[in-house]
């Protein structure tokens, strides 16, 4: 109990022990952080709006983070560790690079929209130049199984043979801008429409790209007109 002072009241307990209670409040806060970045810039966000958005104490959150960039540092830990689970979990057992890069994609939206990560590309430049070297440390993590599966892709000719390395930056900087809509019919076209994208670019055979879903269809099956919004999406050119 070391982090009580003398004369405070006890802390409320969330959990079933101390240590449960703090990974509980940890995870009250990574929410917090993720909500506010769904709203607003990080450089905005203030350790006081992180203790009200996850309705704790101010000095339970510096109890757990000295600063906002070291909260920011331990949310993309958990983004990177939990993504790659998830994708080891669904690539491991599967054979084909290109099924694998489908996947990939696939991941990598639901992890930008599950930590709202989408469209804070600038973190770094938001950043103090010592923390933000580890923003690029939880990159490489991510991009390097990225790399592997297209180097796998083209030693069995499954793509041409190319720069990996630039495929990782252009691949990511496709995915990175998009966030998926909450409907389900709209997720589903984004997540088709990004990963045929993904697959022409890098070269993949027609016969692995799946057809994407007709804008005229989609738009006489909604209230408003959404073709607008669908037209962005470069596959749709």
């Amino acid at each position: 109990m070391g982090y009580i002072c003398q004369n405070s009241p006890m802390p409320k307990i969330i959990g079933d022990s101390l240590e449960n209670h703090r990974a509980l409040t940890r995870h009250k806060l990574f929410d917090a952080l993720g909500g506010l970045l769904a709203e607003q810039s990080f450089d905005t966000i203030t350790m006081s709006q992180i203790a009200s958005r996850a309705n704790v104490g101010r000095t339970a959150v510096y109890n757990h983070f000295e600063d906002k960039e070291v909260l920011l540092l331990a949310y993309m830990n958990e983004a990177t560790a939990e993504f790659s689970a998830l994708l080891h979990e669904s690539i491991d057992t599967e054979p084909d690079p290109i099924e694998r890069l489908r996947i990939y994609v696939h991941a990598h939206l639901e992890m930008t929209s599950r930590y709202h990560l989408a469209s804070r590309v600038h973190l770094r430049d938001q950043m103090s130049t010592e923390k933000s070297e580890h923003l690029h440390e939880h990159a490489g993590v991510i991009g390097n199984l990225l790399l592997n599966i297209l180097i796998d892709a083209m030693k069995c000719e499954a793509i041409p043979m190319q720069d990996p390395h630039i495929l990782v930056a252009l691949i990511h900087a496709c995915l990175s801008g998009q966030r998926l809509p909450s409907d389900p019919d709209k997720r589903r076209a984004l997540c088709v429409a990004s990963e045929a994208f993904v697959l022409r670019a890098v070269g993949a055979s027609s016969e692995k790209i799946h057809a994407l879903p007709s804008p005229k269809k989609r738009a006489e099956a909604e209230e408003h007109n959404t073709q607008a919004s669908f037209m962005r999406c470069p596959v749709a050119h």
